[in-house]
């Protein structure tokens, strides 16, 4: 039953005096709402779970500052990009040293989550959840190379010091190089968890101007636009992420962002490389002959899996690097991912490591793809081949 707009105001006003105002008031905790929209949406704030209760609510949600008079309203702005940006400079060269075994953070593989600058009734708060995955690289006593990664699952506004957790692997673990991971377990960490402190601060300094106007400021504004009941739910969609939006050649315009993967593989990087360019051995992995194949140059075009998979080859360095234009073919009409595909050998275990790396992946599409790459590419090369154990 449609619920009266008067009555749809009181409960949207009850709603917020009960979970709004008492959730975030009072203390910040971790469940907190959020607001997408036009929509009022009561979820635990990083969960994956979420329940949209039946009625409209006019808020303000910040991409610049704007009309909120005594910064009274709740204002939120997602800085997930830039906070990625900051980790990358902020995290990456640290280094430490110890009994002539060395390691330095090289790289920041992933993160996860949400980062959000918020602020209501004058007081700012920073609200992000995230798992950070970083990659190192040292060497030993006897200046023999080692590399690996550190998991942090999470790393949270209201994590303390002591709280943090380390996963630290090598990618090919050996007695004679454990004397690096001892020394990423023993200094690296210890200065991980004094930068991951000063995140909320540095997110503070860079964006609470943005969401709260100075006293006395009140600046122009454009009155909102009034969007009709069919479009509610497209805008309350598109507004879940910072994304980029473009257009692939006369493709339509969709709003994309980037993945990122890596997998190890038991063989050399030629091989790898001609698993992905020869035809035959695509044939075998795939468990069919591609249905188009124009040659592994740039320009050649290709439609694997029976279609679902297709595009063209524009770089290709052998053995190192592939780089290619992709698409599922679920994905919309004519709009095709950029897909880079680097191998680095390690020539003492003769394992290669396969970074990869989208640009241009549809909003909505990133789980679909990285799911499909690991099971119908990883899974099914390491099992065709016998190149790499499976999970």
């Amino acid at each position: 039953m449609e619920i009266p707009p008067v009555n749809r105001c009181k409960l949207a006003h009850s709603m917020l005096s009960q979970i709004l105002y008492s959730s975030v008031l009072a203390g910040y905790p971790r469940k907190t709402p959020r607001m997408f929209g036009q929509d009022f949406v009561a979820s635990r704030r990083f969960g994956t779970r979420t329940t949209r209760l039946p009625y409209s609510l006019t808020f303000y949600t910040a991409n610049m500052v704007l009309h909120n008079p005594n910064n009274w309203h709740w204002v939120n702005k997602d800085v997930s990009g830039w906070t990625k940006e900051y980790l990358e400079k902020d995290l990456v060269g640290i280094k430490a040293e110890k009994d002539g075994a060395s390691a330095e953070i090289s790289k920041l593989l992933s993160q996860e989550g949400d980062v959000e600058v918020a602020q209501r009734k004058g007081k700012v708060i920073t609200i992000f959840d995230l798992k950070l995955q970083l990659e190192y690289t040292g060497k030993t006593k006897e200046d023999e190379a080692v590399s690996g990664t550190i998991t942090i699952p999470e790393v949270a506004h209201d994590t303390e010091e002591d709280e943090y957790v380390f996963e630290i692997e090598m990618y090919s673990e050996s007695s004679s190089r454990t004397a690096v991971k001892d020394v990423v377990r023993s200094q690296i960490t210890s200065q991980l968890r004094a930068r991951f402190q000063q995140l909320g601060h540095a997110l503070m300094d860079a964006h609470a101007k943005d969401i709260q106007h100075a006293a006395g400021h009140k600046p122009a504004f454009t009155p909102a636009k009034v969007y009709s009941s069919s479009s509610v739910n497209k805008s309350s969609e598109e507004s879940k992420s910072s994304t980029t939006t473009t257009t692939n050649g006369k493709g339509p315009a969709v709003n994309v962002t980037s993945l990122s993967d890596q997998q190890e593989f038991r063989c050399d990087a030629p091989m790898l490389f001609q698993i992905l360019t020869d035809p035959q051995r695509i044939a075998a992995f795939t468990r069919a002959p591609p249905k188009t194949f124009e040659g592994a140059r740039p320009g050649g075009k290709f439609e694997i899996f029976g279609g679902n998979v297709s595009g063209e080859y524009v770089e290709l360095s052998e053995p190192t690097k592939i780089v290619q234009k992709w698409r599922l073919a679920q994905w919309p009409q004519g709009h095709y991912s950029t897909l880079n595909i680097a191998f680095e050998q390690n020539n003492v275990d003769s394992v290669t490591i396969m970074r990869v790396d989208w640009t241009g992946v549809p909003v909505g599409e990133e789980e679909a793809t990285k799911r499909n790459w690991e099971n119908y590419y990883v899974r099914s090369m390491k099992q065709t081949f016998g190149i790499g154990s499976i999970l």
